[in-house]
């Protein structure tokens, strides 16, 4: 009966813990029920496990349940700082991709078609304008440029740029931008002058036309045109660079404001084209802070002023590109240079700078040039080599220090500061330009006509996600931050 004597002494007991007087460590009234325990008898432990497993105490369970409520606090504290860490990751990557030309918005998931519109195949054929995708149509009426909401393909708006006439060459119409990149809320487009072609011992006269409309509204912001034979065009803000050889032989480069034509500086050369095969071959390139023509002279400008850095003779062998915010220039007989936006000689350089489709200004103290043999990255302040690869493939992209170069739709990414191979896609694949968005990659492959997209990451090449693409689509690039497959008579647009 000792074990029921013993039970009977043990009782539960409810402590008031805000009166309760707090015992000190080691005082000899306080009782330490360990040392019951170990006088007792080991039979009476079932005794004393039934006794103990009796109901819980009312403070125990409401610091229980407030534990609990502050661990579920601090769980959803922690995913609402995720999600607002991953937010701000999102909107910066959004912020970077419509001020980068040729990067893309994020594309975490796997893409679908979103919409679908006509359009005209060629160059400068799709703008992104603010929120609005304009895309160069045609119909019996003639051609149009027309503007869709940019998430929905809802259509805002038509325009006719060029009405159909009998008898007439085919016109072409563009909207470009540098690069594809995404413009603010104008919309500039150019056309040609409509020339009768059949109309026998008629003088034609070469022209341009500039339209300009409101991106959200279509409305009619201006227009005019500018008479010779066009040689080049671009878009610089809300202004326009033309080059056009004039009827004297001369090249004439302007910048003019896209909506009233107003000149903002000029450029004429010296010499003048002896021969209609030369005017052919003459060409502007373009960044969007310099000029490169090679027009009667060969003449390096720079786009804000219209300062004049470099005027050589059209015979001349002389490799020139624009870059950065200067250029660089390479002949056979001697090594390149590279020189700074006020004509001012850099390091020398053993080829141009490669021209790149995509560059985030991630690695600016790195040039990437590509001699036909090897691919370098040279010390942009010495020109001093930092690595050499001996790769045929060529460089297309640098983006948050990675080098992205192709051959034959190939893609492979390197360390753009070390050289290091990163990975590479040995798939059969289509050559489309590169696409990123700053974190993944975009590789294609094909097999059995049927094209699959794989998203990598940019550093590591792992898979993240591949999804197949319509078969209509025959082609994919990144216009204004978006993702446009090219089809045989329209566009589609894909987004995650």
């Amino acid at each position: 009966m000792a074990s029921g004597r013993r039970a009977a002494q043990l009782q539960l007991v409810e402590v008031d813990e805000e009166t309760a007087p707090a015992v000190p460590v080691g005082d000899p009234a306080r009782v330490d029920p360990g040392a019951q325990r170990d006088e007792a008898d080991p039979e009476e432990e079932p005794a004393r496990a039934a006794d103990d497993a009796g109901p819980v105490r009312p403070g125990i369970l409401r610091r229980h349940a407030v534990l609990w409520g502050v661990a579920g606090l601090v769980v959803v504290a922690l995913v609402a700082v995720l999600a607002g860490v991953d937010a701000a990751r999102r909107d910066r990557a959004y912020e970077q991709a419509v001020t980068v030309p040729g990067l893309l918005t994020p594309v975490d998931g796997p893409v679908h078609v979103r919409w679908r519109a006509p359009a005209k195949p060629g160059d400068g054929t799709v703008l992104v304008a603010d929120d609005t995708v304009v895309v160069v149509t045609q119909d019996s009426a003639g051609r149009h440029v027309t503007g869709y909401e940019a998430g929905t393909g809802a259509q805002r708006w038509t325009a006719r740029v060029t009405p159909a006439q009998a008898g007439a060459q085919d016109v072409p119409v563009q909207c470009p931008s540098w690069r594809d990149g995404r413009v603010n809320s104008l919309v500039v487009c150019m056309t040609g002058l409509i020339e009768p072609v059949y109309v026998a011992g008629e003088q034609v006269t070469a022209g341009l036309r500039i339209v300009a409309f409101d991106a959200a509204t279509g409305q009619d912001r201006g227009s005019w045109t500018r008479v010779g034979t066009l040689t080049g065009f671009g878009r610089v803000g809300d202004d326009v660079v033309v080059a056009v050889t004039e009827p004297d032989g001369r090249t004439a480069v302007e910048r003019r404001d896209a909506r009233t034509g107003e000149v903002r500086w000029s450029y004429v050369s010296r010499e003048r084209f002896s021969s209609a095969l030369a005017i052919e071959r003459s060409a502007m390139e373009l960044t969007d802070q310099v000029a490169v023509v090679r027009g009667a002279q060969i003449a390096v400008l720079r786009l804000d002023d219209g300062t004049l850095l470099r005027d050589d003779a059209r015979g001349k062998a002389l490799a020139l590109t624009p870059f950065r915010e200067g250029y660089a220039a390479w002949t056979p007989a001697g090594a390149g240079r590279l020189y700074d936006r006020d004509g001012g000689e850099g390091p020398p350089l053993p080829a141009v700078p490669s021209r790149l489709d995509v560059d985030d200004d991630s690695a600016l103290d790195v040039i990437v040039v590509s001699t036909g043999l090897a691919v370098r990255g040279l010390e942009a302040e010495t020109g001093d080599e930092l690595w050499s690869l001996g790769l045929r493939a060529t460089p297309r992209a640098v983006v948050d220090e990675t080098l992205l170069t192709s051959d034959g739709g190939r893609y492979a990414a390197y360390d753009v500061r070390t050289g290091t191979p990163l990975w590479s896609d040995p798939s059969d694949a289509p050559d489309w330009p590169p696409l990123t968005d700053g974190s993944l990659v975009l590789t294609a492959s094909r097999d059995d006509g049927v094209t699959t997209l794989m998203a990598r990451g940019l550093r590591d090449g792992a898979q993240r996600w591949q999804v197949e693409l319509p078969r209509q689509v025959t082609q994919l690039a990144a216009v204004g931050g978006l993702l446009v497959g090219r089809t045989a008579d329209g566009i589609v647009l894909l987004g995650p």
